[in-house]
């Protein structure tokens, strides 16, 4: 008797578990669809950023590269096709993933990698390791050198297979993403409409820590452009915010590198002197975003033809 509930036990858990399996498969299959037709959003973006960017000129960075280069305006100024590959609240952990999976499918002529401070003191969130969580779809989906990056610990490859875990943190996005439709009209760029109220943001009172597998993810960046021979160009776009002098001074040892062009213009008073250009302390506005393209569209036009 024993033996026959120990079996119906076990049987029970065989069950549940291929049932779970089953669903797991199932939900994964159709996330993945619906993540790979997204219309808008989130969603849309990472999934046209990482699977089919086909621009000779890519723009990589945080927010401040999403809001300040306008991909139509630097397209038309230097004749070369444009997109704005920039993402809200993610640092360079982030960018040379979306630097592998790009070259799995081609190489751009040119890139513009816009430097925040976050890409170089360790603040954590989405600007560190952590990001790698919303990179889950892309597992298996690009080259063995991509899953390697984004799996850190020993468990990673294991939770990867799984379909409701790669979506978990994303369900709500795909959702909208699947609802609205909102088409590209700016090719990645995202404008911001409104002038600065004038009140200062102060970074936190905190120990600001310069991390070193921060700033090796940024050189791993540089030598990986350069071995496909691509221009790169590395940006510190305009800002209002009071910065540590670390970062510069970081910067600052970039410009040694010949290969690369650096453009500090964090603190150009062609900028920094027109409040009406911004946002708020840290982003451009529409107006800011149209001086600054014109701007750099000019140093990107010079520096492809050198």
């Amino acid at each position: 008797m024993k033996q026959i509930i120990h079996n119906k036990k076990v049987q029970g858990i065989l069950l549940f578990g291929g049932v779970f399996l089953l669903l797991d498969y199932s939900a994964g299959h159709l996330l993945d669809w619906l993540y790979k037709n997204s219309k808008s959003g989130v969603a849309y973006q990472e999934n046209y950023t990482f699977n089919k960017t086909n621009q000779d000129i890519l723009i990589f960075g945080s927010s401040r590269a999403a809001f300040h280069f306008k991909a139509d305006l630097i397209e038309q100024n230097t004749g070369f096709s444009t997109y704005n590959a920039g993402r809200e609240g993610v640092g360079i952990y982030y960018h040379y993933a979306l630097l592998l999976a790009t070259l799995n499918r081609y190489t751009p002529k040119t890139i513009v990698l816009d430097l925040d401070f976050r890409d170089v003191y360790d603040r954590g969130g989405s600007f560190s390791e952590e990001v790698f969580l919303d990179l889950a779809p892309f597992y298996q989906h690009i080259t063995p050198e991509f899953d390697n990056y984004i799996t850190r610990k020993w468990y990673d490859a294991i939770r990867y297979q799984s379909g409701l875990f790669r979506y978990n943190k994303k369900f709500f996005n795909i959702l909208t993403a699947n609802i609205i439709d909102k088409s590209d009209i700016h090719k990645g760029y995202r404008p911001l409409t409104g002038v600065w109220d004038g009140k200062e943001k102060v970074l936190k009172d905190d120990n600001f820590k310069v991390s070193a597998k921060h700033i090796n993810t940024i050189n791993m960046f540089i030598e990986k452009a350069f071995s496909n021979k691509i221009k790169l160009i590395v940006c510190v776009s305009p800002t209002l915010k009071k910065i540590p002098s670390e970062f510069f001074n970081f910067v600052n040892q970039l410009k040694s590198n010949k290969r690369l062009l650096v453009l500090d213009v964090s603190n150009d008073t062609q900028f920094t002197n027109e409040k009406a250009f911004f946002y708020d302390t840290e982003h451009l506005n529409d107006t800011g975003a149209t001086a600054f393209s014109n701007y750099i569209s000019t140093r990107i036009k010079e520096f492809v033809k050198e």
